[in-house]
């Protein structure tokens, strides 16, 4: 699709729509701080980055978060879709690849572009979703968080024996990014698979799951999160807490979108480096930046 800048008669100007509605109301959430100010900022433009084929074309280069490849604009490769063409082709060169790409970004970033970039991320925030208050809701969350690591241990594998994108296949950000924009452009030329149903099943799974839970995706079925996760320990942008000045009051962990036991856990696998904790907290005593 190439770009005339002709927006009234675009499908995806009025796919737009929506988002900027949402983006103005959550805005109130963001304008607390300065910090939350360039994060909205921030997600707004790596969304606008996130499509700009119709400027530059496919680039080859690998998101470093969760957006699918099929989408109408997409510039980049999704990192799922590549590890699953790896198993497929059985390709050295696309894991080393792969590999490198990730962990170069989050041995700097750790998780960062979970909170700073993502879209998918960025539109939970828009939802809003709700936070695990009562005990057993945090049981059952903190269970719950290692499924995106069984679900990424599986995904090379099951693409080998089946020989197919056994992922990509019933992936719900493909779903939204890419097979809801391709229906709404070509709304008579679209060819209905045998996956759509599941793939619009799990789109609506998504959906619900991120009104109901707070970064509900992001903590329990996100593989890209969980291939960024282990780094938190070791990036070179970290949260530092001064535990002289903490006065123990309890913002940050109340505050905080991962349900993160803060300020203990500052360098939690879970943590997206939002910084909305830096933002709450009374007399500074955490700070976003680089070791």
């Amino acid at each position: 699709m190439i770009c005339n800048f002709n927006c009234a008669s675009c499908p995806l100007a009025y796919m737009c729509v929506p988002m900027a509605i949402g983006a103005a109301v959550v805005w109130k959430r963001y304008s607390s701080s300065p910090m939350q100010k360039k994060r909205f900022a921030s997600q707004l433009a790596f969304l606008f980055l996130s499509n700009t084929a119709f400027l530059v074309g496919s680039t080859g280069f690998i998101y470093t978060y969760f957006y699918c490849w099929e989408a109408p604009l997409a510039a980049m490769a999704c990192p799922i879709g590549i590890l699953e063409h790896a198993a497929i082709e059985h390709s050295l060169t696309l894991l080393i690849y792969l590999a490198g790409t990730i962990i170069l970004v989050s041995m700097i970033f750790g998780r960062a572009a979970c909170g700073w970039a993502c879209p998918i991320g960025f539109m939970q925030d828009i939802l809003g979703g709700k936070k695990a208050k009562n005990e057993r809701r945090k049981v059952w969350d903190k269970k719950f968080r290692y499924l995106k690591y069984v679900i990424l241990i599986l995904i090379a594998p099951v693409s080998y024996i089946t020989g197919t994108m056994a992922y990509t296949n019933i992936c719900p950000v493909g779903g939204l990014t890419a097979t809801i924009p391709a229906l709404i452009l070509h709304p008579h030329g679209y060819t209905f698979g045998t996956y759509f149903v599941p793939k619009m099943t799990f789109v609506v799974g998504l959906l619900v799951l991120a009104v109901l839970l707070s970064r509900g995706w992001c903590r329990h079925l996100c593989p890209v999160g969980a291939m960024m996760a282990p780094f938190n320990k070791v990036s070179l942008l970290q949260l530092k807490v001064d535990m002289d000045k903490c006065i123990h009051c309890g913002k940050c962990e109340a505050v905080c979108p991962m349900d993160i036991k803060m300020p203990e856990d500052n360098k939690s696998p879970e943590c997206i480096r939002c910084g909305k904790c830096v933002s709450v907290c009374p007399v500074s005593a955490i700070k976003l930046g680089f070791t």
